[in-house]
Protein backbone atom coordinates (compact mmCIF):
# COMPACT_ATOMS: atom_id res chain seq x y z
CA UNK A 1 0.00 0.00 0.00
CA UNK A 2 1.34 3.41 -0.95
CA UNK A 3 2.30 5.57 1.97
CA UNK A 4 3.38 9.16 2.17
CA UNK A 5 6.27 10.16 4.37
CA UNK A 6 7.27 13.20 6.27
CA UNK A 7 10.72 14.68 5.92
CA UNK A 8 11.91 12.81 8.94
CA UNK A 9 11.21 9.50 7.22
CA UNK A 10 8.27 8.27 9.29
CA UNK A 11 4.70 7.96 8.12
CA UNK A 12 2.78 11.16 8.56
CA UNK A 13 -0.90 11.89 8.77
CA UNK A 14 -2.25 14.24 6.13
CA UNK A 15 -0.94 17.62 7.11
CA UNK A 16 -2.79 20.89 6.82
CA UNK A 17 -0.86 23.46 4.83
CA UNK A 18 -2.97 26.16 6.42
CA UNK A 19 -1.70 25.17 9.86
CA UNK A 20 1.92 25.65 8.83
CA UNK A 21 1.13 29.01 7.23
CA UNK A 22 -0.65 30.28 10.34
CA UNK A 23 2.30 29.27 12.52
CA UNK A 24 4.84 31.21 10.45
CA UNK A 25 4.94 35.02 10.58
CA UNK A 26 6.63 35.10 7.19
CA UNK A 27 4.18 32.74 5.48
CA UNK A 28 1.16 34.55 6.94
CA UNK A 29 2.48 37.89 5.78
CA UNK A 30 3.35 36.59 2.32
CA UNK A 31 -0.15 35.17 1.88
CA UNK A 32 -1.83 38.46 2.79
CA UNK A 33 0.59 40.44 0.61
CA UNK A 34 -0.19 38.25 -2.39
CA UNK A 35 -3.93 38.73 -1.86
CA UNK A 36 -3.54 42.51 -1.74
CA UNK A 37 -1.23 42.52 -4.77
CA UNK A 38 -3.58 40.30 -6.73
CA UNK A 39 -6.57 42.53 -6.04
CA UNK A 40 -4.61 45.67 -6.89
CA UNK A 41 -3.27 44.39 -10.21
CA UNK A 42 -6.55 42.82 -11.33
CA UNK A 43 -8.71 45.89 -10.72
CA UNK A 44 -6.74 47.67 -13.45
CA UNK A 45 -5.83 44.86 -15.88
CA UNK A 46 -9.22 44.81 -17.67
CA UNK A 47 -9.34 48.64 -17.69
CA UNK A 48 -5.90 49.55 -19.02
CA UNK A 49 -6.85 49.35 -22.70
CA UNK A 50 -9.89 51.50 -22.03
CA UNK A 51 -7.64 54.05 -20.29
CA UNK A 52 -5.25 54.18 -23.24
CA UNK A 53 -8.07 54.68 -25.74
CA UNK A 54 -10.34 57.04 -23.81
CA UNK A 55 -7.87 59.09 -21.79
CA UNK A 56 -4.81 59.18 -24.06
CA UNK A 57 -6.73 58.86 -27.35
CA UNK A 58 -4.76 55.94 -28.78
CA UNK A 59 -6.34 53.83 -31.50
CA UNK A 60 -7.30 50.22 -30.76
CA UNK A 61 -4.20 49.00 -32.63
CA UNK A 62 -1.90 51.40 -30.81
CA UNK A 63 -3.35 50.36 -27.45
CA UNK A 64 -2.62 46.72 -28.31
CA UNK A 65 1.06 47.59 -28.78
CA UNK A 66 1.21 48.50 -25.09
CA UNK A 67 1.24 44.81 -24.18
CA UNK A 68 4.36 44.25 -26.27
CA UNK A 69 6.27 46.22 -23.63
CA UNK A 70 5.76 43.15 -21.41
CA UNK A 71 8.53 41.48 -23.39
CA UNK A 72 11.01 43.45 -21.26
CA UNK A 73 9.79 41.51 -18.20
CA UNK A 74 12.11 38.47 -18.59
CA UNK A 75 15.16 40.75 -18.66
CA UNK A 76 13.97 42.72 -15.66
CA UNK A 77 13.05 39.48 -13.90
CA UNK A 78 16.54 38.09 -14.34
CA UNK A 79 18.15 41.29 -13.05
CA UNK A 80 15.86 41.57 -10.01
CA UNK A 81 16.13 37.85 -9.23
CA UNK A 82 19.93 37.92 -9.43
CA UNK A 83 19.96 40.98 -7.17
CA UNK A 84 17.80 39.14 -4.65
CA UNK A 85 20.12 36.12 -4.66
CA UNK A 86 23.18 38.33 -4.14
CA UNK A 87 21.80 40.77 -1.56
CA UNK A 88 20.67 38.08 0.85
CA UNK A 89 17.34 39.82 1.55
CA UNK A 90 14.31 38.79 -0.50
CA UNK A 91 11.96 41.05 1.44
CA UNK A 92 14.10 44.15 0.90
CA UNK A 93 14.00 43.57 -2.86
CA UNK A 94 10.24 43.03 -2.65
CA UNK A 95 9.75 46.29 -0.73
CA UNK A 96 11.88 48.29 -3.18
CA UNK A 97 9.92 46.80 -6.07
CA UNK A 98 6.60 47.61 -4.38
CA UNK A 99 7.64 51.24 -4.03
CA UNK A 100 8.63 51.24 -7.70
CA UNK A 101 5.19 49.82 -8.54
CA UNK A 102 3.46 52.55 -6.55
CA UNK A 103 5.46 55.27 -8.27
CA UNK A 104 4.80 53.69 -11.67
CA UNK A 105 1.02 53.51 -11.28
CA UNK A 106 0.89 56.98 -9.74
CA UNK A 107 2.73 58.35 -12.78
CA UNK A 108 0.43 56.36 -15.06
CA UNK A 109 -2.58 57.99 -13.40
CA UNK A 110 -1.33 61.47 -14.32
CA UNK A 111 0.16 60.57 -17.73
CA UNK A 112 -0.81 63.02 -20.47
CA UNK A 113 1.42 61.86 -23.34
CA UNK A 114 0.83 58.66 -25.33
CA UNK A 115 4.42 57.45 -24.91
CA UNK A 116 4.39 57.65 -21.11
CA UNK A 117 2.53 54.38 -20.31
CA UNK A 118 4.92 52.47 -22.56
CA UNK A 119 8.00 53.87 -20.81
CA UNK A 120 6.48 53.49 -17.34
CA UNK A 121 5.60 49.84 -17.93
CA UNK A 122 9.09 48.99 -19.16
CA UNK A 123 11.07 50.92 -16.54
CA UNK A 124 8.99 50.70 -13.34
CA UNK A 125 6.10 48.25 -13.57
CA UNK A 126 8.16 45.38 -14.97
CA UNK A 127 10.40 45.71 -11.91
CA UNK A 128 7.40 45.68 -9.59
CA UNK A 129 6.19 42.41 -11.07
CA UNK A 130 9.62 40.82 -10.75
CA UNK A 131 9.82 41.93 -7.13
CA UNK A 132 6.56 40.18 -6.30
CA UNK A 133 8.16 36.94 -7.46
CA UNK A 134 10.64 37.27 -4.59
CA UNK A 135 7.85 36.48 -2.14
CA UNK A 136 7.63 33.06 -3.77
CA UNK A 137 11.41 32.75 -3.41
CA UNK A 138 11.19 33.73 0.29
CA UNK A 139 8.54 31.05 0.80
CA UNK A 140 10.81 28.45 -0.80
CA UNK A 141 13.75 29.54 1.39
CA UNK A 142 11.55 29.11 4.46
CA UNK A 143 10.39 25.65 3.36
CA UNK A 144 13.99 24.62 2.64
CA UNK A 145 14.96 25.78 6.14
CA UNK A 146 12.08 23.97 7.82
CA UNK A 147 10.55 21.38 5.45
CA UNK A 148 7.00 20.25 6.20
CA UNK A 149 4.98 17.23 5.07
CA UNK A 150 2.74 19.69 3.22
CA UNK A 151 5.25 21.76 1.23
CA UNK A 152 3.30 21.40 -2.03
CA UNK A 153 0.14 22.35 -0.14
CA UNK A 154 1.80 25.47 1.27
CA UNK A 155 2.83 26.57 -2.23
CA UNK A 156 -0.69 25.81 -3.45
CA UNK A 157 -2.27 28.00 -0.78
CA UNK A 158 0.13 30.82 -1.70
CA UNK A 159 -0.96 30.53 -5.32
CA UNK A 160 -4.64 30.63 -4.32
CA UNK A 161 -3.90 34.00 -2.70
CA UNK A 162 -3.18 35.54 -6.09
CA UNK A 163 -6.09 33.65 -7.67
CA UNK A 164 -8.45 34.99 -5.01
CA UNK A 165 -7.27 38.50 -5.80
CA UNK A 166 -8.03 37.96 -9.48
CA UNK A 167 -11.52 36.67 -8.66
CA UNK A 168 -12.38 39.79 -6.63
CA UNK A 169 -10.34 42.44 -8.45
CA UNK A 170 -12.02 42.66 -11.90
CA UNK A 171 -15.48 43.08 -10.36
CA UNK A 172 -14.18 45.66 -7.89
CA UNK A 173 -12.33 47.47 -10.69
CA UNK A 174 -15.43 47.72 -12.87
CA UNK A 175 -17.43 49.22 -10.01
CA UNK A 176 -14.71 51.64 -8.87
CA UNK A 177 -13.88 52.65 -12.43
CA UNK A 178 -17.51 53.62 -13.04
CA UNK A 179 -17.72 55.49 -9.73
CA UNK A 180 -14.34 57.23 -9.59
CA UNK A 181 -13.01 57.26 -13.14
CA UNK A 182 -10.04 55.51 -14.72
CA UNK A 183 -7.24 57.76 -13.47
CA UNK A 184 -8.17 57.43 -9.77
CA UNK A 185 -8.45 53.67 -10.38
CA UNK A 186 -4.84 53.54 -11.57
CA UNK A 187 -3.74 55.41 -8.46
CA UNK A 188 -5.64 52.91 -6.28
CA UNK A 189 -3.70 50.13 -7.98
CA UNK A 190 -0.43 51.77 -7.01
CA UNK A 191 -1.67 52.30 -3.48
CA UNK A 192 -2.65 48.65 -3.12
CA UNK A 193 0.81 47.55 -4.28
CA UNK A 194 2.35 49.82 -1.68
CA UNK A 195 0.00 48.44 0.99
CA UNK A 196 1.15 44.90 0.17
CA UNK A 197 4.28 45.73 2.19
CA UNK A 198 2.24 46.13 5.41
CA UNK A 199 1.52 42.44 6.20
CA UNK A 200 5.26 41.72 6.09
CA UNK A 201 6.24 44.42 8.61
CA UNK A 202 8.22 42.64 11.30
CA UNK A 203 8.61 39.43 9.28
CA UNK A 204 12.10 38.06 8.87
CA UNK A 205 13.00 35.93 5.88
CA UNK A 206 15.66 33.24 5.82
CA UNK A 207 18.75 34.64 4.07
CA UNK A 208 19.17 32.85 0.73
CA UNK A 209 22.29 30.70 0.34
CA UNK A 210 25.11 32.37 -1.55
CA UNK A 211 28.19 31.15 -3.31
CA UNK A 212 28.73 28.29 -5.71
CA UNK A 213 27.83 25.66 -3.14
CA UNK A 214 24.73 25.73 -1.00
CA UNK A 215 22.82 23.22 1.02
CA UNK A 216 19.60 22.28 -0.76
CA UNK A 217 16.98 20.81 1.49
CA UNK A 218 14.04 19.07 -0.11
CA UNK A 219 11.21 17.10 1.41
CA UNK A 220 11.62 13.34 1.17
CA UNK A 221 8.48 13.21 -0.92
CA UNK A 222 10.22 14.90 -3.83
CA UNK A 223 12.99 13.53 -5.98
CA UNK A 224 16.02 15.77 -6.06
CA UNK A 225 17.43 16.69 -9.41
CA UNK A 226 20.39 14.70 -10.62
CA UNK A 227 23.72 16.20 -9.64
CA UNK A 228 24.97 16.12 -13.22
CA UNK A 229 21.78 17.12 -15.02
CA UNK A 230 22.49 20.09 -17.27
CA UNK A 231 25.57 21.14 -15.28
CA UNK A 232 27.19 24.45 -16.07
CA UNK A 233 29.86 24.13 -18.68
CA UNK A 234 33.27 23.55 -17.21
CA UNK A 235 32.10 21.91 -13.96
CA UNK A 236 34.14 18.87 -13.18
CA UNK A 237 32.42 15.77 -11.78
CA UNK A 238 32.49 15.70 -8.03
CA UNK A 239 34.43 12.97 -6.30
CA UNK A 240 32.36 10.25 -4.73
CA UNK A 241 31.60 11.03 -1.12
CA UNK A 242 32.81 8.51 1.47
CA UNK A 243 30.18 6.28 3.05
CA UNK A 244 30.67 7.94 6.44
CA UNK A 245 30.02 11.45 5.13
CA UNK A 246 26.94 13.26 6.50
CA UNK A 247 23.78 13.00 4.41
CA UNK A 248 23.94 16.62 3.32
CA UNK A 249 23.72 17.33 -0.40
CA UNK A 250 25.66 20.18 -1.93
CA UNK A 251 24.85 21.45 -5.39
CA UNK A 252 27.27 23.00 -7.83
CA UNK A 253 26.13 26.14 -9.56
CA UNK A 254 23.70 24.89 -12.17
CA UNK A 255 23.11 25.86 -15.76
CA UNK A 256 20.00 27.89 -16.50
CA UNK A 257 19.20 25.77 -19.58
CA UNK A 258 16.65 23.48 -17.85
CA UNK A 259 14.91 26.48 -16.26
CA UNK A 260 14.69 28.33 -19.57
CA UNK A 261 13.46 25.15 -21.27
CA UNK A 262 10.75 24.65 -18.65
CA UNK A 263 9.73 28.33 -18.82
CA UNK A 264 9.42 28.03 -22.61
CA UNK A 265 7.21 24.96 -22.13
CA UNK A 266 5.00 26.95 -19.78
CA UNK A 267 4.68 29.71 -22.38
CA UNK A 268 3.65 27.18 -25.05
CA UNK A 269 1.02 25.63 -22.84
CA UNK A 270 -0.38 28.88 -21.45
CA UNK A 271 -0.24 31.32 -24.39
CA UNK A 272 -3.77 30.28 -25.39
CA UNK A 273 -5.14 31.77 -22.18
CA UNK A 274 -4.57 35.26 -23.57
CA UNK A 275 -6.24 34.22 -26.84
CA UNK A 276 -9.23 33.00 -24.87
CA UNK A 277 -9.56 36.14 -22.76
CA UNK A 278 -9.41 38.32 -25.86
CA UNK A 279 -11.60 36.37 -28.30
CA UNK A 280 -13.94 34.06 -26.40
CA UNK A 281 -16.09 36.95 -25.09
CA UNK A 282 -16.22 38.36 -28.64
CA UNK A 283 -17.30 35.01 -30.05
CA UNK A 284 -20.01 34.58 -27.43
CA UNK A 285 -21.27 38.10 -28.10
CA UNK A 286 -21.06 38.34 -31.89
CA UNK A 287 -21.17 34.70 -32.94
CA UNK A 288 -23.50 33.10 -30.41
CA UNK A 289 -25.39 36.20 -29.23
CA UNK A 290 -25.14 35.05 -25.62
CA UNK A 291 -26.59 37.33 -22.95
CA UNK A 292 -24.08 39.42 -20.99
CA UNK A 293 -24.96 37.65 -17.73
CA UNK A 294 -24.30 34.23 -19.28
CA UNK A 295 -21.04 35.45 -20.81
CA UNK A 296 -19.91 36.72 -17.42
CA UNK A 297 -20.87 33.44 -15.75
CA UNK A 298 -18.89 31.37 -18.29
CA UNK A 299 -15.78 33.58 -18.02
CA UNK A 300 -16.06 33.76 -14.21
CA UNK A 301 -16.44 29.98 -13.89
CA UNK A 302 -12.75 29.36 -14.47
CA UNK A 303 -11.21 31.35 -11.58
CA UNK A 304 -13.84 30.02 -9.18
CA UNK A 305 -12.94 26.43 -10.06
CA UNK A 306 -9.21 27.15 -9.97
CA UNK A 307 -9.15 27.72 -6.20
CA UNK A 308 -10.14 24.19 -5.07
CA UNK A 309 -8.27 22.61 -7.98
CA UNK A 310 -5.01 24.24 -6.86
CA UNK A 311 -5.22 22.47 -3.51
CA UNK A 312 -6.18 19.22 -5.25
CA UNK A 313 -3.20 19.52 -7.62
CA UNK A 314 -0.83 19.77 -4.64
CA UNK A 315 -2.30 16.62 -3.06
CA UNK A 316 -2.12 14.71 -6.33
CA UNK A 317 1.51 15.77 -6.80
CA UNK A 318 2.33 14.39 -3.33
CA UNK A 319 0.65 11.11 -4.22
CA UNK A 320 1.50 10.55 -7.88
CA UNK A 321 4.46 12.85 -8.54
CA UNK A 322 4.91 16.31 -10.00
CA UNK A 323 5.71 15.19 -13.56
CA UNK A 324 2.54 13.14 -13.95
CA UNK A 325 0.33 15.94 -12.69
CA UNK A 326 1.99 18.46 -15.01
CA UNK A 327 1.48 16.10 -17.94
CA UNK A 328 -2.22 15.89 -17.11
CA UNK A 329 -2.30 19.69 -17.04
CA UNK A 330 -0.65 19.88 -20.47
CA UNK A 331 -3.18 17.44 -21.94
CA UNK A 332 -6.01 19.48 -20.41
CA UNK A 333 -4.64 22.59 -22.16
CA UNK A 334 -4.94 20.84 -25.53
CA UNK A 335 -8.43 19.62 -24.64
CA UNK A 336 -9.56 23.08 -23.53
CA UNK A 337 -8.68 24.75 -26.82
CA UNK A 338 -10.10 21.86 -28.84
CA UNK A 339 -13.35 22.38 -26.92
CA UNK A 340 -13.41 26.10 -27.73
CA UNK A 341 -12.63 25.42 -31.40
CA UNK A 342 -15.43 22.82 -31.63
CA UNK A 343 -18.15 25.07 -30.22
CA UNK A 344 -19.62 25.96 -33.62
CA UNK A 345 -20.40 22.35 -34.45
CA UNK A 346 -21.91 21.18 -31.17
CA UNK A 347 -25.37 21.92 -29.76
CA UNK A 348 -25.85 23.70 -27.43
CA UNK A 349 -22.90 25.85 -28.44
CA UNK A 350 -22.06 26.97 -24.91
CA UNK A 351 -21.55 23.37 -23.66
CA UNK A 352 -18.02 22.99 -25.14
CA UNK A 353 -17.18 26.46 -23.86
CA UNK A 354 -18.05 25.38 -20.32
CA UNK A 355 -16.01 22.19 -20.75
CA UNK A 356 -13.09 24.27 -22.02
CA UNK A 357 -13.30 26.58 -19.02
CA UNK A 358 -13.24 23.65 -16.61
CA UNK A 359 -10.24 22.13 -18.38
CA UNK A 360 -8.41 25.46 -18.46
CA UNK A 361 -9.00 25.85 -14.73
CA UNK A 362 -7.17 22.53 -14.31
CA UNK A 363 -4.28 23.77 -16.45
CA UNK A 364 -3.79 26.90 -14.38
CA UNK A 365 -4.22 24.94 -11.15
CA UNK A 366 -1.51 22.41 -12.03
CA UNK A 367 1.08 24.72 -13.62
CA UNK A 368 0.23 27.63 -11.34
CA UNK A 369 0.96 25.59 -8.21
CA UNK A 370 3.63 23.14 -9.33
CA UNK A 371 5.36 25.22 -12.01
CA UNK A 372 7.02 27.62 -9.57
CA UNK A 373 8.18 24.68 -7.43
CA UNK A 374 9.75 22.92 -10.42
CA UNK A 375 11.41 26.14 -11.58
CA UNK A 376 12.97 26.67 -8.15
CA UNK A 377 14.28 23.09 -8.08
CA UNK A 378 15.81 23.45 -11.52
CA UNK A 379 17.97 26.31 -10.17
CA UNK A 380 18.14 25.56 -6.43
CA UNK A 381 21.18 27.71 -5.71
CA UNK A 382 19.48 30.80 -7.22
CA UNK A 383 15.87 30.54 -6.15
CA UNK A 384 15.22 34.26 -6.56
CA UNK A 385 16.40 34.21 -10.17
CA UNK A 386 14.38 31.06 -10.87
CA UNK A 387 11.20 32.60 -9.44
CA UNK A 388 11.51 35.84 -11.40
CA UNK A 389 12.42 34.16 -14.69
CA UNK A 390 9.57 31.65 -14.48
CA UNK A 391 6.92 34.17 -13.41
CA UNK A 392 7.99 36.54 -16.18
CA UNK A 393 6.41 33.99 -18.51
CA UNK A 394 3.06 35.63 -17.74
CA UNK A 395 4.19 38.71 -19.65
CA UNK A 396 5.50 36.63 -22.56
CA UNK A 397 2.19 34.76 -22.65
CA UNK A 398 0.32 38.04 -23.03
CA UNK A 399 2.49 39.20 -25.93
CA UNK A 400 2.60 35.83 -27.73
CA UNK A 401 -1.08 35.16 -27.11
CA UNK A 402 -2.03 38.53 -28.55
CA UNK A 403 -0.04 37.79 -31.71
CA UNK A 404 -1.46 34.28 -32.09
CA UNK A 405 -5.00 35.55 -31.60
CA UNK A 406 -4.55 38.31 -34.15
CA UNK A 407 -3.18 35.93 -36.79
CA UNK A 408 -5.78 33.27 -35.99
CA UNK A 409 -8.70 35.66 -36.16
CA UNK A 410 -7.64 36.87 -39.62
CA UNK A 411 -6.74 33.42 -40.94
CA UNK A 412 -9.30 31.01 -39.46
CA UNK A 413 -11.92 33.20 -37.82
CA UNK A 414 -13.83 32.38 -34.65
CA UNK A 415 -13.99 29.90 -33.01
CA UNK A 416 -11.61 27.98 -35.30
CA UNK A 417 -8.69 30.18 -34.31
CA UNK A 418 -8.46 28.10 -31.11
CA UNK A 419 -6.98 25.22 -33.14
CA UNK A 420 -3.72 27.21 -33.19
CA UNK A 421 -3.22 27.38 -29.38
CA UNK A 422 -4.33 23.71 -29.22
CA UNK A 423 -1.45 22.78 -31.55
CA UNK A 424 0.98 25.00 -29.63
CA UNK A 425 -0.08 23.39 -26.31
CA UNK A 426 0.42 19.93 -27.85
CA UNK A 427 3.97 20.96 -28.76
CA UNK A 428 4.46 22.07 -25.16
CA UNK A 429 3.24 18.70 -23.89
CA UNK A 430 5.76 16.86 -26.08
CA UNK A 431 8.54 19.17 -24.88
CA UNK A 432 7.51 18.46 -21.27
CA UNK A 433 7.92 14.73 -21.87
CA UNK A 434 11.40 15.35 -23.27
CA UNK A 435 12.42 17.53 -20.31
CA UNK A 436 10.99 15.00 -17.87
CA UNK A 437 13.25 12.32 -19.36
CA UNK A 438 16.33 14.53 -19.22
CA UNK A 439 15.77 16.00 -15.76
CA UNK A 440 13.61 14.35 -13.07
CA UNK A 441 11.11 17.00 -12.00
CA UNK A 442 10.01 15.28 -8.79
CA UNK A 443 8.28 12.18 -7.61
CA UNK A 444 6.62 10.73 -4.52
CA UNK A 445 8.42 8.05 -2.62
CA UNK A 446 6.37 4.94 -1.90
CA UNK A 447 6.60 1.74 0.07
Amino acid sequence: MACEHAPGGGAAAPASATRYILRSRLLRGAFLSLVISGIGMSITAPQITLFLVEELHLTDSQAGLYFLTNLIAPITGYIVGSLSDRMGSRLLVFRISAVAGFVGWALMAVAMQAWMPFAINMVLLSGAGAGAAQLQAAVRDELNRAPTPADNGVVAVMRTAMAFGWVVGPVLGAVLGAMLGLRPLLFLTGLSILLSIVPLIGARAVPPPRGRESEIRMPQTDEALGEDAFEAEGDAPAASAPASAPAVRTARRRSMVPLLFFTAIYVLIMCGETVKLAYLPLYMDRGLHVDAAVRGAIIGLQPLVELPLMLLAARLADRFGVTRVLMVGAVMAVGAHVSYASAAGIEPHIAPLIVGQLLMAGVIATFGVLGITVAQRLLPDRVGTASSVFLSAYAINAALGGFVGSVGAAWLGMPHLFWIPAAIAALGAVALVVLGRLVPLGRTERR
